[in-house]
């Protein structure tokens, strides 16, 4: 790998990192889209990083009692050799492992970069959208339309791209699809209060002062 590609890959294998954090990862799904949007790389490209040079390098942390939760230290090392070719047989079992582990927050990621690029080449457009979503989703992840605690950064969030109550409506919607496959099974019961809660955060988010 050059340094070029060495350089270009960096930020790739950070943000695909941070899905295997021992944490709550899917408020981090629209920065991880942008990023990937931003990246240069097909969706063939990716799909090969991620599940041979990532997943083998990232999916134990998800197999320890207490694995790492703030941030994960990638080997480049290593990284670099399976991008080379170099991918022994236990990495090519957790490539095929990793749709039972992590492969409902990887396939959501894949929809907001392709919507990321479907909707503009411009960046700045692009991050006012992943803006948006980071919002929605801490809402919806959340679901809890009272609780202002955790809305008022996003308030902010959503005020900051300028957008008005309709296009953030439409916004919402058109990614809602996406926020439902990232729920648990035990929490798919109540999505309807969830989406509530997404829509109350833009209420206050447009209310005129």
């Amino acid at each position: 790998m050059s340094p070029e590609d060495l350089e270009r890959r960096r930020p790739v294998w950070d943000v695909m990192s941070d899905v295997f954090l021992d944490t709550e990862t899917r408020w981090e799904m629209p920065r991880i889209a942008l990023v990937l949007a931003r990246s240069g790389y097909s969706a063939e490209e990716l799909e090969a990083i991620w599940e041979h040079e990532i997943v083998p390098e990232c999916a134990w942390n998800l197999l320890q009692p207490a694995g790492q939760w703030a941030l994960f230290v990638v080997d480049e090392e290593r990284l670099t050799e399976r991008a080379d070719g170099k991918r022994p047989l236990l990495d090519r079992m957790m490539g095929v492992a990793s749709p039972l582990v992590v492969g409902g927050q990887w396939r959501a990621v894949g929809a907001m970069r392709e919507a990321l690029l479907a909707l503009s080449a411009d960046e700045g457009a692009q991050a006012a959208r992943a803006a948006m979503w980071t919002a929605f989703v801490h809402a919806y992840i959340d679901g809890r339309a009272d609780q202002p605690a955790l809305p008022a950064a996003d308030v902010e969030m959503l005020q900051a791209t300028g957008a008005e109550g309709p296009e953030l409506v439409a916004a919402f919607e058109a990614v809602r699809p996406v926020f439902r496959s990232l729920l648990l099974r035990d929490e798919r019961a109540h999505e309807d209060r969830r989406a509530a809660a997404v829509r109350e955060l833009i209420a206050r988010a447009t209310a005129t002062p």
